[in-house]
């Protein structure tokens, strides 16, 4: 696949996973790097990665509170 173009985190562990939390190892070997200020100010979709990051670092709010609702009328509907 010649490598990624980027990695897509929902939580918030993100700086944890990529190695830029304190921790030696983690996915920087992947070319993940993690600006801390865009990170810790972040409020909903967007790139959190380092201006010279190889793999851009994406961050999408998960709604499964949403999706569960739009199943549930789903469903109540269905059963009439």
């Amino acid at each position: 696949m010649n490598g990624a173009d980027a990695v897509v985190f929902r939580g918030r562990r993100r700086a944890r996973a990529c190695g830029t939390h304190g921790r030696r190892f983690g996915l920087r070997f992947l070319g993940l790097e993690i600006d801390p200020e865009r990170n810790s100010n972040i409020e909903g979709d967007g790139d959190v990665s380092t201006s010279g990051a190889t793999t851009r670092t994406l961050v999408v709010r998960a709604r499964e509170d949403v999706e569960v609702a739009r199943e549930v009328r789903r469903v109540l509907s269905a059963a009439g």
